[in-house]
């Protein structure tokens, strides 16, 4: 009787697959990177059917490095990143255009002229670029399908064209109004029929059944939502006031606020966490832009650090950045500033300084970006006194103790880096019926915890002078 649960997770610039037993054990894991093309300034790129082929092969290796076959899987869960746009034929299921990344900045101009008509729009969502992306295609949108990311992996594996409500939201197309499907209007406004869309699904139940000549088996597939969200699953963070750090390609704090939309902040607006057993859950979350990017571009891009490993070594080998500040916001400053023209920023330098402050003043600059968003935050919510974190940047030590510092609240690192794919797969198990929300927590693992080492007063001394020496 199969029983293990086999995730997707497929991020900005990687893909990676997890397989997981009902006890939550790791069995195997395969991640390979996502290459990205800017073709000029603020846009970005992928290719929708490399991207399928690298999540094809991870789920493949997964199952390599496991020892195990697709016959032993009970169910699929599949997370992406959110907000991009796949474009496909609908008679030939091949990509059209381009895939444009969420990071994409080209629908700026869509974006205002969606404000000013009345709609609720954001520069980064697809109803701010899907127009871009047809006229890219050259195609008639009655001959297209598109979705987010999800949707096109879930095509992909089983032919269904759907997505949940946690990527929906996220959309600028969700009918907010009446808390799902599709806005009438807006897709009116764009002149873009509802045949294009993907229905809507609830985030963990039964939802499609892999194709057998994809996988080699027929498959359910019992998860599908948001990479965020599936990290507050890997937490086992789905109540009010429960909350998460991810420090991945961009960094997110994410708080649940219950069975309620609710808005804490005008760059903080309500979302949708999961709808799953006929039930919503609802979050906020603030977004750090540019956080592993930062430290990709610090050692790729200007080539200060042969590695993100010798930048941690740097980092840890001074005991303060000096006067070196930086503002971690190469492509603009999230929450709590909405500042999408901001970019980043170091400063302070003298002769005094080395590699070892620039690298320390980078994870501190990217510790305080999560203070300003945590401090709105635990002043509209009841969240718990330690912030439960994840994601690959997670694994530096450094950071994780500049990050306790800068809240003054211990930081606990979740045992499993990659939470979203964790989330996923244990989202599938809820869905397929294995194990019950309320194991959720016994599920979550925790290795490190690191406690402030700081006076709050030293902290909050740093974080002031820091913000004044940053400030947009």
């Amino acid at each position: 009787m199969p029983e293990l649960l086999l995730a997707l997770d497929a991020g900005t610039t990687g893909a990676r697959a997890m397989l997981v037993d009902p006890a939550g054990t790791v069995l195997g894991v395969d991640k390979r990177p996502i290459a990205s093309y800017f073709p000029a300034p603020g846009r970005v790129e992928q290719d929708a059917a490399q991207v399928w082929n690298i999540c094809r092969a991870v789920l493949d290796g997964a199952l390599v490095a496991a020892g195990r076959s697709i016959t032993d899987v009970a169910a699929i869960g599949v997370t992406t990143q959110r907000a991009s746009i796949v474009l496909w034929d609908r008679a030939s299921g091949e990509p059209v255009a381009p895939m444009l990344v969420w990071s994409d900045l080209r629908g700026m101009e869509q974006f205002k002229a969606l404000r000013a008509a009345g709609f609720t729009s954001w520069p980064q969502v697809p109803s701010a670029k899907l127009p871009a992306a047809i006229a890219l295609s050259g195609r008639d949108p009655a001959d297209l399908q598109w979705g987010t990311l999800d949707s096109w992996l879930i095509y992909k594996l089983s032919g269904a064209h759907v997505t949940d409500a946690s990527a929906a939201w996220l959309t600028g197309y969700y009918d907010y109004a009446a808390g799902s499907g599709w806005d009438a209007a807006l897709l009116a406004h764009q002149r873009l029929p509802a045949t294009m869309f993907p229905a809507q699904v609830e985030s963990w139940g039964p939802i499609a059944e892999s194709d057998p000549a994809v996988l080699g088996a027929a498959v359910p597939i019992t998860a599908l939502v948001a990479d965020q969200a599936a990290a507050m699953v890997a937490h086992g963070a789905l109540a009010r006031g429960d909350w998460k750090a991810t420090y991945g390609t961009s960094g997110v704090l994410m708080t649940g606020t219950g069975e309620v939309p609710e808005t804490i902040h005008k760059t903080m607006p309500a979302e949708a966490l999961a709808f799953a057993g006929g039930k919503p859950r609802f979050c906020v979350e603030g977004m750090v832009i540019t956080t592993g990017s930062l430290i990709e571009w610090l050692c790729g891009g200007l080539g200060l650090f042969a590695s993100p490993a010798a930048m941690e070594a740097a980092a840890a080998l001074v005991s303060d950045a000096g006067k070196v500040v930086v503002r971690p916001s190469l492509a603009g400053m999230g929450a709590p500033h909405g500042k999408f023209e901001a970019r980043g920023l170091i400063a302070g330098l003298s002769f005094a300084d080395g590699p070892g402050q620039v690298a320390r003043a980078a994870l501190q600059g990217i510790a305080f970006r999560f203070r300003e968003i945590a401090d709105v935050i635990a002043g509209a919510l009841p969240v718990p006194e330690a912030l439960p974190v994840a994601g690959g940047l997670s694994a530096s030590d450094t950071l994780m103790q500049l990050q306790a510092d800068a809240l003054q609240r211990p930081v606990r690192r979740h045992a499993v880096r990659e939470a979203s794919a964790y989330g996923a797969a244990l989202a599938a198990g809820m869905g397929a019926g294995l194990f019950g929300e309320d194991h959720l927590k016994r599920l979550a693992r925790y290795d490190a915890e690191f406690v402030p080492k700081v006076r709050r007063d030293e902290a909050d001394a740093a974080f002031a002078r820091w913000r004044d020496a940053v400030a947009v």
